[in-house]
This record gives C-alpha cells, structure tokens and sequence, in this order.
C-alpha cells in the first residue's frame, strides 16, 4: 500500500519573478528530504500560487525501507581476553548496538581482527518520518526575504498557515509559531478558507474557492482566452512569454478582458507604446494581423471573475492614459530638442562619482576606436562610423523618454539619431551599443555597431577596476560580468583576433598608477568568462584551465585553442596524451624564468640539443590558427624527447645550464600561447 502527502505552505504574496524557482526548488528538497529518510516515492506534482508553494507526493511508501547494517567494534585483542572471553568493552559494544555477547562476529581489517555486530534497523511509518518535513520549509533559500512580528526568522514572505496531510492525517510540525493543520485559504476576495478532507481533493476544493492551484494549468487558461479575445475582434496578440509567465504568477483565478485607448496615443512610436503597456503595465498589446501595426486596444488579466468586469477595464484604462500621456507629452518635446542640446547636458551627469562626466566617457570611447579597429583590422570607413557614433552615443540618457522608461536607453538614441537625420549605420551602432544584455542574447549586426559596444563596455570595466571597484565574491552592483560576457561574445560573433591584453594595458595607465596590478586583474576577469562559455561547449574543465592560463588575450584564438584541444582530446587520446606529457616536461623547466639568456646553439653539446634548438628557432612567435600550433606541438615531440633522454638540464657548467633553461624557456613562451599544460589532466 502507497500514500500521498501534501504539504503547502502559506504565504503573503510571492513576488511574481521568484515563484516558479521557488516551487521548483521545494519540489527538489522534498524529493531530497524523503529519499535521504528512505521514503520512496513514485511521484511529486508541484503546485505555485501568489499565495502558496504546495507540493503533492504521489506513491509514498507507507515506511522507511528496513535496512540491514553491520556495526564496526574494538579490535580484537581489546575485545578479548588472554582467556577468549569477552570484556567489557565488547560487552558494552554489544549492548551500545542492541545486541548481546552473542551477535559479534570477528572480521578481519586491513590485516587486523575487529568485533562487528549485524544490525537489523526497522524502518520507521511515514506518518512519523514526515513530521520532520519542517526542515524542508526552514531550508529554503530566498533570493530577498524579510521579517515579521517578533520572529527573527527571515522568510521570502509572512508565513500564515501549513497543509500538511499523509492521505486525511494531519502530520504536525510548528515553524514561525504556525502549527501545520488542514486548513488553506481560497481566493483572497472570492473564495473562503476551507478544510482539505483528503490529499486527492485538495485542487477541487481550492478550486471552489477560485484558486487554479497548478501554475500550468492557470497559465493555460490565459493563453486560450487571450487566444480567444484575439478570434473574436480579428485581432493579433502577441503573447510574450515572460509577461505570461509574470501573469501567471499573480493570479489564482485569471479572467482576461480587453480596453481600448484614443488613437491619438499612436502617433507615439509602436516600441514606446508596447513597453509602456508591457513592461509598465502587464498589458497584452495588440496588432493588425494584416500588417503588424498597433492598434488603439489592450488585454489584461484580472485576478478575479468577470463580475463588474467594465468597471475594472475602465480603471485600468485610466492607468493607461495616464502613462501614455506622459510618453506623448515626453516624446513631442524631446523632438522639439537638438543631439547637440542633449550631448552638452552630458557633462553635468557623472557615470560614477570616481569615473567623471558621461562627456569623459564618450571622448574616452571615440579615442579607443581607431585602436580597436586597427586591431580587428577593419575599414577606415567602419572606424568612421563608430567613432561618428561615440561622439553622441549616450545623448539619449538626457531625453524625456529614457527618463521615463529606462529601458528604452540605446533604443531610443538610435531612433532619435534618424530623427535628427543622422545616417543609418551611426543610428544603428548607437542603438546596439548596450548589446547583448543578457548572456547569449541579441548581438549588434554591423561592425560599427560591435565595435562602439566593446569599446563602451571595455571603457566600463577599465573604469571600475581602475579605481578599486571590481566584483567581490557574487557581489557585482555595476554587472561588470555582463560587461565582460559581452565584450566576449560579440568578438566571438565577428571572428576578431584582437590582442585585448595591450590595449587593455594601455588604457589601463592613463587612469591607474598600478597598471601591471590592475591590468593583470581585468584580463584575469575576463578570462573567466571563458569558462560558463566553454563549458556549455562541453570542453572538459581542465583544457579550459589550462587555456585561461595562456599568454596575452586574444578570445577567438582562446576559444578555438580550446575547442581544438578537447577535440583532439578524443579522438586522437594517445597522441593527446604523449604531446601533453612531453611540453609539461619543458614548461616545469622553463616557467622558472631564472635566466635572461638567449639560447645559442654554439652552445648545444649534442645532436639532440642542436635539432631541438633548431626546430625552436623555425617555431613561429606569434600563432593565429591553434590547428596549426597543434600540428607544431606534434613535430616537437619527437625532439623534446630526445632531448631530455641524453642531455641534462642542471649541467655543471653554468654557461651549458643557462643555455639550457633558455631553450626551455624559449619553448615554453612558444606553448604558453595556446595553454599551460601543467593544467592538464593527462590520466583519463
């Protein structure tokens, strides 16, 4: 025989952004808590309101497992006398373990005889293991929590009330000074509270009291009747996911509706009207189906049933007008304005208090593009445009509109720089300036436009990281990760090899007086970044530890050179094998860097030295294609190993071992451009 548990949680209401990780993370914790107690378990369903994180446990055995455990004692000689009698420490053994003289069994451990006795351990009911279900509600982390009344318990919000039920049976536990029972809550305005009879009827009775307790089954009911709206007036709706998802997660009993707005308000641009109603208000918006365009209406969904659902429209109508009215009165004057009005405002308003003007900025961005272009190797007519876009890229911070709606900032100077008859690709590179904002997001699609995004983002990190203000820990209040995730993914997505660790270094002492400490910092932090990028790629750990561990900055070849690797990795594992233990050999010796020397081959003692010597000297310093260094790593084995089968490093003679170390060193500096293979794991 199975049971089914429920237990839920009550709650003020959930921050919508949080409540689809939280009823996953105590879907997780439940199964962890029950199979470390040995309950098993063919299911757990998870249930997600405002109000309530709740779970049901499908199949619950009835008992923990009974389990068979054999319990280690004294050793021998102390468990036994000269006579073969027991003392008392085996007698206390055995009675400490249950058992008598009796049950021990002599075993034998690494070569010395030790008393065991052989337990039997009766599984405990179900009903008495799960009272301890109370650790999985303490356990729970939160992403903000807060407190309340006297407790000093911190909590995502108030707890007001348990469900907690093995079948019908209550199973007690207490937190917060809230006793677990049988009562829920309905509908904070609809519904009443109510005892759950049983676990099988917890949905149907919540859902008499207007609450849809499944997170997927509510969301479903939006989308068909949003789909429903869009059929009956002909209209296109599109449903953006994360607003459904948000939706979701503040209602327990959604009816959705539709309002219109005077059509005046669409001679506001289509992108400032949607992120007012979407982002602003959680509104649906809607298009023409013939071509795209916005029309004068909205959906909604209310926490609620259709009753007196006009008067709901209406005021939602009213918060509407009000914020659209604002847009048009913002953007009519905006207009009416010059970028040059906007760029002179720029000089009042400090990036950072330690960083200066956004003045500083943008001059301090338009001197680096011509050093990022040359680098990247780009037209002088790329250059043009992205240092044409520097000189006016942040103007649109200053406007009305991006007062208004912050996260309009890029996207609003871009359609301002066409307004104000600017050219296409200067409006295009100032409105992808501040991409991508998310990891694996949207990139910038021109050149000008990628080059104006690193160099901005490269400006943010030399900034911060020149004045002390690096990311600590998981701690990072200006994103300067994403900044750095960024620079990344945009060069990966254009191909350009760009020593970043010079230009970095330059720009690094014009605002900093420990330039080789801070520099080394930031190439540091942004190697790191090479890691979650490598890894979704499924590069095994250590080939990227050895490639972060490389020389100089240059993130395509970084990329590739580890890509390489772990492809030639498995498929040619032996040869990968033999090439990496025959350059760790050199790199041990010539990281020491304890000479200056050039290597001489005057100097070489034997013919395995010169040949060694001279395939170095044919090695070329610089590599762009780590396909190309693989194959030179595979010439160099042969040598390398005749090499250090007939010639000592440590020679007696100093000239000889100077000559030496810098033929390793040589050797090593060339290597150290893909990777440091003392990072490699060699034994797979």
């Amino acid at each position: 025989m199975t049971k089914d548990y429920l237990l839920e949680i009550g709650l003020e209401e959930v921050p919508a952004r949080f409540l689809k990780d939280l009823s996953d993370q105590l879907r997780i914790r439940v199964s962890d808590f029950l199979t470390d107690e040995r309950l098993t378990f063919s299911s757990i369903e998870p249930y997600a309101t405002p109000r309530r994180l709740a779970v049901i446990v499908r199949g619950l055995s009835e008992a923990q497992a009974d389990i068979e455990e054999k319990a280690k004692g004294p050793s021998l000689k102390i468990a036994q006398d000269e006579s073969g009698n027991w003392t008392k420490a085996a007698q206390g053994f055995a009675r400490g373990q249950g058992g008598t003289p009796e049950d021990l069994i002599v075993e034998e451990v690494k070569g010395e005889d030790y008393v065991f006795i052989q337990k039997s351990i009766k599984g405990k009911p179900a009903s008495e293991v799960l009272q301890g279900i109370v650790t999985v509600v303490k356990s729970m982390i939160f992403p903000v929590s807060m407190t309340w009344h006297d407790y000093q318990t911190p909590y995502i919000r108030p707890i007001h009330w348990f469900v907690s039920l093995l079948d019908d049976e209550v199973i007690p536990f207490e937190f917060v000074e809230v006793k677990s029972g049988r009562q829920t809550r309905g509908h904070r305005f609809l519904g009443e509270s109510v005892d759950i009879a049983s676990v099988d009827s917890y949905v149907e009775q919540l859902r008499d009291e207007f609450v849809i307790a499944n997170y997927e089954e509510r969301q479903a009911i939006i989308r068909e009747q949003i789909e429903k709206i869009a059929t009956e007036n002909n209209w296109n709706i599109p449903i953006d996911e994360d607003l459904l998802d948000e939706v979701t997660s503040i209602v327990e009993w959604p009816t959705a509706f539709s309002a219109d707005f005077e059509e005046e308000y669409l001679a506001i641009p289509k992108r400032i009207l949607v992120t007012a109603m979407r982002d602003h208000q959680r509104y649906f918006y809607v298009e023409n189906p013939e071509n795209e365009e916005l029309l004068p209406y909205f959906v909604s969904v209310r926490n609620g049933d259709s009753n007196h659902i006009e008067n709901v429209a209406r005021g939602n109508q009213k918060v509407l007008r009000a914020r659209l009215e604002d847009a048009l009165f913002f953007y009519e004057n905006d207009t009416q304005q010059t970028i040059d009005s906007f760029v002179e405002k720029l000089a009042n308003v400090n990036e950072h208090y330690k960083l200066g003007t956004l003045t500083d900025k943008q001059n301090r961005v338009q001197q680096m593009i011509p050093v990022l272009t040359d680098a990247a190797q780009l037209d002088a007519s790329v250059s043009q445009t992205a240092q044409e876009a520097a000189s006016i890229y942040k103007f649109d911070l200053m406007t009305g509109i991006v007062d208004e709606f912050a996260e309009l900032q890029g996207y609003m100077g871009g359609y301002y720089a066409k307004h104000f008859g600017l050219s296409e690709e200067v409006a295009n590179a100032v409105a992808t300036q501040y991409l991508p904002v998310t990891s694996g997001g949207a990139l910038p699609d021109t050149q000008a436009g990628a080059i104006l995004a690193i160099a901005d983002k490269l400006d943010t990190l030399v900034g911060y990281f020149s004045v002390g203000m690096q990311p600590t820990g998981s701690n990072d209040p200006y994103a300067l990760r994403r900044q750095a995730t960024g620079i990344l993914e945009i060069i990966l997505d254009q191909n350009w090899h760009i020593d970043l660790e010079s230009i970095i270094h330059t720009l690094v002492s014009d605002r900093s007086q420990e330039a080789e400490n801070v520099t080394n910092d930031l190439v540091e932090f942004i190697k790191n970044r090479l890691e979650p990028h490598l890894s979704k790629s499924g590069v095994d750990y250590d080939i990227i530890n050895a490639v972060k561990e490389a020389n100089g900055l240059d993130l395509v070849y970084n990329v590739n050179s580890a890509i390489q690797l772990h492809a030639m990795k498995k498929v040619q594992a032996s040869d990968y094998r033999e090439m990496m233990e025959a350059i760790t050999r050199v790199t041990n010796l010539g990281s020491k860097g304890e000479t200056e020397a050039s290597m001489d081959e005057a100097l070489a003692e034997s013919n395995s030295e010169r040949q060694l010597i001279s395939v170095i000297n044919d090695l070329p310093r610089q590599e762009t294609d780590p396909q190309v260094q693989l194959e030179n790593f595979n010439l160099l084995i042969n040598p390398i190993n005749n090499y250090f089968e007939n010639n000592m490093v440590n020679a007696d003679d100093e000239k000889i071992k100077n000559n030496r170390y810098a033929t390793m060193q040589t050797l090593t500096n060339y290597i150290n451009i893909m990777l440091d293979p003392r990072e490699i794991i060699t034994k797979f």
